[in-house]
């Protein structure tokens, strides 16, 4: 009995499962750091919109002196408490308010990955001042 054909089948077989699992492996990875990622752009889209919808905390902002930058330390409690709370655990958030038109430039230089995400503020019930607010997060 002539089984090599029986072998080449299995071999083949195997050879396909083995490439099928390396591609779920790192199809599974990939999926992983995407989700880590939309987490964070996610905490960053809170932190601004927390911003933008309180009255307080957008008072604050409009009454801020452009440009600003949270790093400098004259940041309202308020705003430096929200910025806190809703920080994800292991990173660190840095608020800029700039002019509209303006572009709002991280200054430093880290090796880390930043993520950035902005929203603009146009005004309160009192002040029309046109404000872009930018928050840097970097783990």
């Amino acid at each position: 009995m002539d089984k090599k054909g029986w072998i080449k089948i299995v071999e083949a077989f195997m050879a396909i499962v083995l490439l099928l699992s390396f591609l779920i492996v790192l199809l599974a990875q990939i999926n992983d750091s995407d989700k880590e990622i939309s987490a964070i752009e996610k905490n960053n889209f809170e932190i601004l919109r927390g911003i933008e919808t309180s009255p307080i905390l957008r008072s604050e902002v409009l009454s801020l002196e452009l440009p600003f930058n949270s790093s400098d330390g004259d940041i309202p409690p308020n705003l430096k408490e929200h910025i806190e709370n809703k920080t994800l655990f292991e990173e660190t958030c840095i608020l800029y308010v700039c002019e509209i038109n303006s572009l709002c430039e991280f200054n430093e230089d880290l090796e880390k990955e930043v993520y950035s995400s902005e929203v603009s503020i146009f005004s309160n019930s009192t002040v029309y001042s046109p404000r872009k607010l930018k928050i840097f997060c970097y783990i």
